[in-house]
């Protein structure tokens, strides 16, 4: 069970809330950008949460043990941060997104939801359709060189 901070657990006890998604998007090359629903935009921990960027997200799937966790993210092309040709060039593929629940009131009231990775991006007619995969996917990706009887390099390859 997750533990939320003092005051963001008071706020939702309260039975009125303010309450908006962040979404934290890294990408590759270390450029990082912020997205929210919300109709203005906030700041926390050094991001403009930018609004009405037409990002939205569908329900997320959690599961017990590794199996990967999956959600999209969607929206419209709105922003300028969001365009087809940073779609098409793959500046978003494989990038690191962190999904937040945010008092908009307070921004120092918040919990995060989930963490991982965009997948496959795709977009077409003004709209964009992200995969979000958690974190338990890296675990399914082949990591370095495998040792076994048989070497695995070719002859004459670079190793």
């Amino acid at each position: 069970m997750r533990q939320l901070p003092p005051g963001f657990q008071a706020h939702l006890d309260s039975g009125t809330t303010t309450l908006c998604h962040c979404w934290r998007v890294t990408l590759k090359s270390g450029e990082t950008l912020g997205f929210t629903d919300h109709d203005e935009s906030l700041s926390f921990d050094a991001t403009v949460f930018e609004a009405d960027a037409g990002f939205t997200g569908s329900s997320i799937e959690s599961s017990l043990g590794l199996s990967v966790d999956n959600m999209e993210a969607e929206g419209a092309l709105q922003s300028l941060k969001l365009d087809d040709t940073r779609l098409k060039a793959g500046d978003f593929d494989h990038a690191e997104i962190e999904i937040w629940r945010v008092n908009w009131q307070d921004g120092s009231q918040r919990v995060i939801m989930r963490k991982g990775h965009l997948g496959e991006v795709t977009y077409g007619d003004g709209a964009f359709r992200a995969e979000v995969r958690g974190l338990s996917h890296l675990l399914s990706q082949q990591q370095g060189r495998i040792y076994q009887f048989g070497c695995d390099a070719l002859l004459g390859d670079a190793r």
